[in-house]
């Protein structure tokens, strides 16, 4: 069974000449595969915003002095911490192969006089620029690099 969605959701800017019965929401909306990934890519923010408030607890155990920064890095230690930024890389993927997906749809067709690559090529390249630069940040963090 269906149920009403909002009455005004459709009207027209005009009235017509026949009158269009009110939009429904099928049963099956909130299990579609596609509501699934847009519920999912909206949750992601949430992991976000919680990584936002731990760059400020780390900005204030560097501002407190070593005694606060050891306590921060033993407390990152923790299960439940390791279970997050665990989380948080992967919406950080989830979030970053949607873009690459979206991205060849969203380039123009041409480019001044030089057409885009095929989106294949675009996609490999997106890729590598991604890889690239989180080898770069691994080797800069990890201390192996200047």
């Amino acid at each position: 069974m269906t149920r009403p969605s909002d009455p005004q959701a459709m009207t027209p800017s005009k009235p017509g000449r026949t009158r269009t019965a009110p939009p429904q929401l099928p049963d099956d909306f909130w299990t579609r595969p596609r509501m699934r990934t847009y519920l999912l890519f909206d949750a992601t923010g949430i992991v976000y915003l919680l990584v936002g408030l731990i760059a400020l607890r780390v900005a204030w155990a560097l501002a407190d002095g070593a005694p606060a920064w050891d306590a921060l890095l033993q407390s990152f230690a923790s299960p439940g911490y390791v279970l997050f930024h665990i989380l948080a890389l992967i919406s950080a993927i989830f979030v970053g192969v949607r873009f690459f997906r979206l991205f060849p749809k969203a380039q123009p067709a041409q480019i001044g006089p030089v057409k885009p690559p095929p989106p294949a090529v675009l996609h490999a390249l997106l890729y590598a620029a991604w890889g690239g630069i989180t080898l770069v940040l691994l080797a800069v963090f990890g201390g192996i690099w200047p």
